[in-house]
């Protein structure tokens, strides 16, 4: 278990520039698996397992403001990690915020919306 003021750091996992929109990367942050991905000019960070059937949403792609899940297509909102499909799939979201020229997740989960 990390300690609360080791989760709460911002940690760098790439750099401006790096993803184009609509892209999604793998990244792993204080022993968190998620991906990041660029949706138009926002940055995003979620858990990297869909809650649907756990496929890798490292595959997955961006359309129209969601997160598609590559295995069965199921989407989330790429602002608050809310799904479609069930009102209670929700993926886990994590704070991003672009330092200079460093995009950084800050590993400490969201509340999820409700």
């Amino acid at each position: 278990m990390l300690l609360w003021w080791r989760r709460r750091r911002w940690h760098p996992v790439a750099r401006v520039g790096e993803l184009k929109p609509g892209q999604v990367i793998a990244v792993t942050v204080a022993g968190i698996d998620m991906v990041l991905g660029l949706d138009g000019d926002r940055y995003f960070a979620v858990q990297r397992r869909c809650v649907h059937r756990g496929a890798d949403l490292a595959g997955a792609f961006i359309a129209k403001n969601q997160l598609v899940c590559p295995q069965h297509g199921w989407r989330f909102s790429t602002a608050d990690g809310r799904g479609g499909a069930l009102p209670d799939a929700c993926l886990q979201m994590y704070g991003v915020r672009v330092a200079g020229d460093q995009i950084e997740i800050e590993p400490t989960p969201k509340k999820r919306p409700r």
